[in-house]
């Protein structure tokens, strides 16, 4: 079957035109601009400008660098700082209380650490600086320890100043070799001078003070003292009491007094204060070592210038208060009763006795006792001062009914209405008498140990 023919033929179809035209654009012509001149000194200031700031800039990275180096030095000075102090402080205090000769340790290890600083640094090293704010550091803490501790203030008062000298040796001595290492070309030949004369000084003064008067140098130095050299027993007993009391004393040289006691020849003198004519003062001098003039030395200076005054007006208190015949106080030390104190019979006195009673403990102890502090203190602060065993007698008519507790009380209430401070312990012993106490019998005794608060109680009755 024939399809009918399409009339539309494909062929027959209209033209489709593709070509776009191009339409025709008119310029545009935009108005003329006026021309405009910028002065030249517009660009003179925007450069001035430009190197404002960079000068600014500049100046700001110098300054922070600056601040920076500072803040670095500062650090560095701080720490070494607070080395020497420490150093300082310890090295002083080691040679006050233990070793002499750590008093050199703060200038020898100054210069071992200051020395590769001058070489490293050169002008720039502030170690000597470091030594001298150090040392002052370290006199500053022990004046502030000494002010709190009071029963040391004298140590640390001279440990203050000991401090402050020694700094200002060592910066003095750091501060020339610095200057030698890392400024020699400005030392002129007075200066050179100036420097020979000042380690000659250093070396040569305390060499000729100590060859003169070796005592009382060691005891400036040290608040010790040291063995005295003498060629006669009377050069001895006179620089052993001006060591134990810082005050010279007029002595008998001749028609002494002298006896022999256990094979030991025993000297008895009479010795006269120079600051204080009415006191007589007896010094005995026991041969320790003949040949080399060596000496112990026993004197009741102490006794006579505060102790038997006060305790006797304590006895009289006791007296007043008990109602009772006598009454007579012993105050027993911890150690060296020989020396300071009395040497009474209590149980202290008889376990001790063997240390006390040894020549070479004597002699060491008659050669190091320092009581010059003593002679501007009371009688009280004296004893206070120390450990001491209070041993009271009392003597009275005393019957059977009498109460000895009850007046054993009121003879401490006595002591601690005065003041004294019970860091040893006491006795009380109770004597009683029928003829005004020429004959005494002993009828009560009580003992007490020391208290927390220091004071006098809880009397115990003993065997």
């Amino acid at each position: 079957m024939q399809m009918p023919e399409n009339q539309n033929d494909f062929n027959e179809l209209p033209k489709i035109n593709n070509e776009v035209s191009n339409p025709v654009v008119e310029p545009v012509t935009e108005p003329a601009q006026p021309k405009i001149e910028i002065p030249q000194e517009y660009y003179q200031k925007l450069e001035q400008e430009r190197h404002e700031k960079a000068m600014q800039e500049q100046q700001e990275a110098i300054a922070e660098q600056e601040n920076k180096e500072a803040n670095q030095m500062l650090s560095k000075v701080a720490i070494w700082t607070l080395i020497f102090t420490f150093i300082f402080f310890i090295s002083i205090y080691s040679a006050l209380k233990f070793i002499d000769l750590a008093i050199f340790a703060p200038v020898i290890l100054a210069i071992f650490l200051s020395v590769p600083a001058s070489i490293k640094d050169k002008k720039e090293s502030t170690r000597h600086t470091s030594i001298l704010v150090g040392g002052m550091l370290t006199a500053v803490a022990a004046y502030v320890i000494g002010m709190a501790r009071k029963d040391e203030a004298d140590f640390w008062m001279h440990f203050a100043i000991m401090s402050a000298i020694i700094a200002f040796i060592t910066y003095a001595i750091c501060a020339i070799i610095h200057v030698i290492i890392a400024n020699r070309e400005s030392i002129k030949a007075l200066g050179i001078i100036g420097i020979i004369l000042f380690f000659a000084a250093l070396i040569g003064l305390p060499y000729y003070f100590y060859q003169k008067n070796p005592e009382e140098i060691y005891k400036t130095i040290f608040m010790k003292t040291t063995e005295v050299k003498a060629e006669t027993e009377f050069e001895f007993i006179t620089k052993t009491m001006k060591n134990r009391y810082g005050t010279d004393f007029e002595c008998q040289n001749k028609k002494v007094k002298t006896n022999v006691q256990k094979g030991r020849k025993i000297t008895e003198r009479t010795c006269v204060p120079v600051k204080d004519k009415d006191s007589k003062v007896t010094v005995k001098s026991l041969t320790y070592n003949e040949e080399n003039n060596q000496y112990i030395v026993m004197d009741n200076y102490l006794d006579i210038l505060k102790l038997n005054e006060y305790k006797k007006s304590i006895a009289t208190n006791i007296l007043k208060s008990t109602g009772t015949l006598s009454v007579n106080i012993f105050v027993y030390p911890e150690k060296n009763c020989t020396f300071l104190g009395d040497c009474t019979e209590c149980d202290e006195y008889y376990a001790h006795y063997d240390d006390e009673t040894n020549p070479d403990n004597q002699y060491k102890n008659s050669s190091t006792a320092n009581y010059e502090k003593y002679t501007s203190m009371s009688a009280k602060d004296i004893i206070n001062d120390g450990k001491y065993k209070y041993i009271i007698t009392v003597v009275g008519s005393f019957n059977e009914l009498a109460d000895y507790m009850s007046l054993s009380n009121t003879v401490l209430a006595e002591l601690n209405k005065e003041g004294l401070q019970n860091k040893y312990g006491f006795e009380i012993t109770f004597f009683t008498t029928n003829d005004g106490g020429v004959t005494q019998k002993q009828v009560y005794k009580v003992k007490g140990e020391t208290a927390d608060d220091l004071t006098f109680k809880n009397p115990q009755a003993a065997n």
